[in-house]
């Protein structure tokens, strides 16, 4: 008799044993909750390499390229710059394009060269049709010696420093006819809808054992009216870019 109690006592400690078993919680729950948790990481660290301008919100789908629309929009040259993003307007773009320099034959076979540069803010409705917010031109012409006019490589960028959720563009160009290395003319364009801001000078030029030269800057009265994080980042960029270089 005590040999088939102590049979039975045994088979229930193992039963309740298998049961315990059961019940314990899966590892692999942990293991999937904590690639989840990276994945995830990695996403949002992968958005926010992406466009920096983007960090607050108030600027979506910032990209310095403009092929997929170019097509719709009116404008005169060839574009060497653009951008487009979405903001509390709607679907936006800038372009900036220059012409190839014409030449003119005076009187006694004499050569002038001429040369023009735009830059077009766009507004781009739901239907495709694109709306000119604001144009800008500029031109050297009639030049006689070595003729310059052309956007600064990598100077555009599209920002939202107020954080009003409407966008700025900024942008620097270069323009001058000259016969030796004297300093090219500057000009920094900033816009935020219709509002234009500029910042007009000279670019300073460094030469061995001499200089440097150049290197004027005024500020255009239309700041004064502006937020003040403008004309600190006007002046930003205008300095990051104000040397010029001879090849």
């Amino acid at each position: 008799m005590k040999d088939i109690i102590l049979i039975i006592l045994l088979i229930s400690l193992f039963l309740l044993s298998g049961c315990s078993k059961n019940n314990a919680p899966l590892p692999e729950k942990k293991e999937t909750k904590d690639s989840s948790s990276v994945t995830a990481n990695i996403n949002k660290e992968s958005a926010g390499a992406e466009t920096k301008e983007n960090a607050d919100g108030t600027i979506s789908g910032l990209k310095y390229d403009v092929k997929d629309i170019a097509g719709k929009l009116l404008f005169d040259g060839n574009i060497v710059a653009g951008a487009q993003w979405k903001d509390s307007k709607g679907l936006n773009a800038i372009i900036i394009t220059e012409t190839r320099e014409t030449e003119k034959k005076r009187q006694g076979g004499e050569r002038t060269l001429s040369k023009k540069l735009f830059g077009y803010g766009f507004l781009i409705g739901e239907n495709g049709n694109s709306e000119e917010v604001w144009k800008i031109n500029d031109l050297v012409e009639n030049c006689d010696f070595d003729l310059t006019l052309s956007y600064i490589e990598k100077s555009l960028s599209v920002t939202d420093l107020n954080k009003n959720g409407t966008a700025e563009t900024t942008f620097l160009y270069k323009l001058t006819c000259r016969s030796d290395v004297s300093p090219s003319d500057l000009k920094l364009m900033m816009h935020e809808g219709k509002e234009k801001y500029a910042i007009r000078g000279t670019m300073i030029v460094k030469l061995p054992n001499e200089g440097p030269y150049g290197g004027e800057m005024k500020v255009d009265k239309s700041f004064n009216d502006a937020p003040k994080e403008f004309l600190d980042y006007a002046k930003q960029q205008w300095k990051k870019f104000q040397e010029e270089k001879f090849n």
